[in-house]
């Protein structure tokens, strides 16, 4: 198809990514034109700040939009109107997503590779049903998504409109219109305080054992090897987040049998289930061993540990009361 039709999309698609915006519940972070601080640094500023992309021209959005989304899914290859839902979907979602998507709704190995076997299977199909599921698949993994909440009435609205539009298009119309704003990614957010914490775990442990071995007369060449272990640990914690993050952010929606509900059942109410199982075994086990029933000594030799437990627990309990609204609301 020609490649006159990404000014038409771009046009489309900045009705809804267009103008500064620093969400805190966008992944993106500082974000103009929907373009983010990391792409504005990958493709045109590699030490820019929040001010820098608030002040970012609109060719500049137009130029990333092209080479990262636009040419890296063949939209000019697609059939009419696919190519405008593909570029919305990778623009939202990610490009690997979108690519993914396409390929198990025609039957391929999903390798996120916009390969010629995948052009040419999208272009055999019916691009008017082949828009049409594309946009459900869209739309439930958006529903999926912890932002959902906060995001989802514009997502909504945005799959809809970016639906009514591609299928115009499949259908010979020459215009598909344009939307209504709605912001914010719709993929799965950033797990930062995950990785944060995985890897201040393994500084704090290899700098522990570092000091643990100079105070037991190690000299420096064994302090460096702990040093260096926990350097290897923290890699290892970036590489582990990085690999889980992309397995989710790509991964087919919904879950296997009674998984999907029993996880949608338990939302808002697994912090208390485990507030309650640890508060009730810290009082069993310590009545238990008030009783001289069991021998905790082994297990937890300072007197008090148990007592520690049960307050742990409550204190979960209290919070959750405390930091999410009434219980049993499902959070998002």
């Amino acid at each position: 198809m020609a490649a006159s039709s990404y000014d038409d999309a771009l046009r489309r698609l900045l009705v809804h990514e267009g103008g500064y915006s620093n969400h805190p519940s966008d992944p993106g972070g500082p974000t103009k034109f929907g373009i983010t601080i990391a792409d504005y640094r990958k493709y045109v500023k590699p030490d820019a700040d929040a001010d820098d992309v608030r002040a970012m021209p609109l060719d500049h959005a137009k130029a990333i939009y092209r080479e990262k989304y636009w040419r890296a899914l063949r939209c000019d290859e697609l059939p009419a109107g696919l190519d405008y839902a593909m570029f919305d979907y990778g623009v939202n979602s990610g490009v690997s997503r979108a690519a993914k998507v396409l390929q198990r709704l025609l039957g391929l190995p999903d390798d996120g590779r916009m390969s010629d076997a995948l052009i040419e299977a999208a272009r055999a199909q019916d691009a008017a049903g082949l828009v049409a599921r594309l946009c459900d698949e869209r739309l439930a993994f958006l529903k999926r998504l912890r932002t959902w909440s906060v995001f989802g009435a514009g997502w909504g609205r945005r799959v809809a409109e970016v639906r009514r539009a591609a299928l115009a298009l499949a259908n010979g119309a020459q215009d598909g219109g344009l939307p209504s704003p709605a912001q914010g990614r719709g993929e799965v957010p950033l797990a930062k305080t995950a990785r944060k914490v995985t890897t201040a775990a393994a500084v704090v442990a290899g700098g522990a054992a570092a000091q643990a071995a100079h105070d037991a007369g190690a000299g420096w060449p064994g302090v460096m090897v702990c040093v260096a272990l926990a350097a290897l640990l923290a890699a290892g914690g970036w590489i582990a987040w990085t690999r889980w993050r992309t397995r989710r952010q790509d991964a087919p929606v919904g879950a296997p049998g009674f998984i999907a509900p029993l996880r949608e059942t338990l939302k808002g109410w697994k912090t208390i289930a485990f507030g309650a199982l640890v508060a009730g075994a810290g009082i069993t086990a310590d009545i238990l061993d008030a009783l001289q029933a069991v021998d905790l000594a082994p297990l937890l030799p300072p007197a008090h540990a148990v007592k520690i437990i049960a307050i742990i627990g409550v204190v979960t309990i209290m919070l959750r009361f405390a930091t999410t609204g009434r219980v049993g609301r499902k959070d998002g």
